[in-house]
């Protein structure tokens, strides 16, 4: 759940960094039917480069991906509590809440919140459609409707309104022209990906300015495609006419005043196709140093970041999850009024014959048997990898032998009834010398 939230973070903030690279860059040089699949290409990236450092590493790249889609297991708090709490007390539900999972529920919830909405829209076309009148027009349908939106496209549906009849015949001509380019092109199914982008990473307001921005481009191309130098001044009316009817669809573009002056700027001053691929490519270079840096950035940052949870997960949980709290932490040399006192080990309350799991492959080198005021308590020894040795000690019994070599997360042993064996101690050594165990499981 944590790398899941960290993952989306980072998606945004790339997306973030490339949307103003284009918006304060690229536009100004663009040549606007390759604008579109710009948009792609940093969708693309954003997504695969917080999936690096390695990517010609299949086991860094799996192990990338899975820490992503997993939910996490719910981690320990370290407390310390000499009560029996799992007889006497019962830890109230927003103690159990960790604040990766409040935030993961609050952007579930705007997930759901923008889901609907993209949802609602298509069910209302969908409806608009079912009341309208259709004509058969080639490969497309022209529904006359009785709303007040402004003509719009979905797929090969071309919807026109109530005012549609009031205009002239070379106003209509242009704008079911207009409107059938929008659904050759299949621009419906650029604003769906882009809308739930923006579902997704609905916390970012830049997921905005690029779910809008894709229908600014969408508006470009057409215009350009429908004057090419002719009819300009009767385009340019009718795009001021129908600015006044304004609608905020999913499929249905809006503009600011701002957004119809350049479009009317592009289509009376418009520049050669040769002018605006060389200016296009003037953006290559500037645009890969881009990706470029923030690769190397995010791949030095997730490199630090797999390093440090390998290494503080390395090993098994030794118990199942919701069984056990902390007791008494690992401590070396705390100061109680100056006394210098350690424990070197990390105790833990379970629930009554809770099941005990090896935390890593090994070889068991010592059982021990203690006597405690009539009662048995053992302490199992296993010898692992890389020169680590555990302890589990207080265990009521066992299910392994001297000398057994056991797997990962296999059953060793089991605690008593709470009553009598009130905790479990952990030990952790690297070549003979005590550490924290929590940090490594």
């Amino acid at each position: 759940m944590q790398n899941f939230l960290i993952y989306i973070l980072e998606v945004s903030i790339l997306t973030s960094i490339f949307f103003l690279f284009y918006r304060y860059l690229y536009f100004k040089l663009a040549y606007f039917v390759w604008s579109r699949y710009f948009f792609y290409l940093i969708l693309f990236v954003s997504i695969i480069i917080p999936l690096l450092p390695e990517i010609f590493n299949a086991d860094i790249l799996k192990y990338k991906i899975e820490s992503i889609i997993r939910v996490s297991e719910t981690g320990n708090n370290t407390f310390i509590n000499i009560e029996n709490s799992f007889l006497n007390n019962e830890k109230s539900f927003l103690d159990n809440i960790k604040i990766t999972e409040i935030l993961f529920i609050v952007w579930l919830s705007g997930f759901v919140r923008y889901t609907f909405i993209i949802l609602k829209s298509i069910f209302a076309i969908i409806k608009i459609k079912s009341k309208g009148e259709i004509i058969k027009d080639g490969d497309f349908n022209i529904i006359k409707t009785s709303t007040n939106s402004p003509a719009f496209s979905f797929f090969n549906d071309i919807f026109v309104n109530k005012d549609f009849e009031k205009l002239n015949d070379a106003e209509k001509n242009q704008i079911t022209t207009h409107e059938k380019i929008h659904a050759k092109q299949k621009h419906t199914i650029d604003n769906i990906i882009f809308e739930i982008f923006r579902a997704v990473f609905w916390f970012n307001p830049i997921s905005r300015l690029i779910s809008a921005n894709i229908k600014i481009i969408h508006e470009f191309i057409v215009d350009n495609k429908i004057t090419g130098n002719k009819n300009v001044p009767d385009y340019s009316k009718l795009i001021i006419k129908l600015a006044t009817h304004q609608s905020h669809g999913i499929t249905i573009s809006s503009f600011s005043k701002e957004e119809i002056t350049n479009r009317i700027k592009l289509i009376t001053f418009p520049e050669t196709e040769k002018i605006r691929k060389k200016r296009f490519a003037i953006s290559i270079p500037v645009l890969l140093i881009t990706i470029l840096t923030t690769w190397i950035i995010s791949s030095t940052i997730n490199t630090y970041a797999i390093n440090k949870q390998e290494n503080q997960n390395k090993f098994h949980l030794p118990f199942e999850k919701g069984t056990f709290k902390i007791i008494s932490p690992y401590f070396e040399n705390r100061k109680f009024k100056n006394l210098k006192i350690s424990h070197k080990e990390t105790s833990y309350e379970l629930k009554s014959f809770s099941n005990i799991f090896s935390v890593e492959a090994g070889k068991i080198t010592n059982i021990e048997e203690k006597d405690i005021f009539g009662l048995k308590e053992i302490t199992i020894t296993e010898k692992l990898k890389d020169g680590y040795t555990i302890k589990y000690k207080g265990l009521y019994k066992t299910t392994v032998m001297k000398g057994d070599k056991i797997g990962k997360a296999k059953i060793i042993g089991q605690s008593g009834d709470i009553r009598l064996y009130p905790k479990i101690d952990i030990e952790l050594l690297k070549d003979a010398k005590t550490i924290d165990p929590e940090n490594f499981y």
